[in-house]
């Protein structure tokens, strides 16, 4: 779940991983392109292990070393201020090419951010005008409502762990996969209430 997921970086981490699961080209001046991972450090890099009787050295995919998720197993959620469904904030953002922006729409046009905190001691203030999808309340029922969202997150798509990716993330994923490449790294739990794990991105492997 990714807060801030209507904006630039959310929308592009989304778009790309949806390029992949759907094996989606695009066209541009330079020809067809097809999305890949290359770039990923967990999906594309390999390991050197040894070397065989004959001194070659052996290697193998650093994916198959430990166990990941595949990128594109991921169910993708999350909360943004902005009411905009993914399609239009992709479009807004402006970072894809627009052949592919354009076979991206009716996979992103349903997906709507869940209602988001807004205080403006924290938020840039250029963000105002797009600030039409909050949770009012006290901070109190904020928290709950954050929390509750999370739970029915993971019940309603059967998830084994929710992952919280925060915006200040986002920005160095997004700076990875203008090209749609993609690095994952580590996460520690945070907490942990009712059956709901929330973990944080720590470390992104670039």
């Amino acid at each position: 779940m990714l807060v801030g997921w209507g904006g630039n970086n959310g929308s592009t981490f989304t778009a790309g991983i949806i390029a992949n699961k759907n094996n989606i080209s695009w066209n541009d001046k330079d020809g067809t392109h097809y999305p890949n991972y290359f770039g990923s450090l967990t999906q594309s890099s390999t390991v050197r292990l040894g070397s065989d009787a004959s001194g070659t050295h052996v290697y193998t995919p650093f994916k198959n070393l430990l166990p990941m998720i595949d990128p594109n197993d991921l169910v993708i959620g999350g909360w943004d201020i902005s009411s905009r469904n993914l399609a239009g904030a992709m479009t807004r953002a402006k970072v894809l090419d627009y052949d592919l922006q354009t076979k991206l729409i009716p996979y992103l046009k349903d997906m709507i951010p869940l209602p988001s905190i807004y205080y403006e001691d924290f938020i840039a203030a250029n963000q105002n005008d797009r600030a039409d999808n909050l949770i009012q309340g006290t901070k109190s029922f904020q928290l709950q409502t954050i929390r509750e969202n999370i739970r029915q997150f993971k019940s309603l798509n059967n998830l084994e762990k929710v992952i919280i990716i925060e915006y200040w993330i986002l920005f160095i994923i997004n700076s990875l996969i203008i090209s749609l490449l993609f690095g994952f790294g580590s996460f520690v739990r945070i907490y942990h209430v009712n059956d709901v794990s929330v973990y944080i991105l720590l470390l992104l492997f670039f």
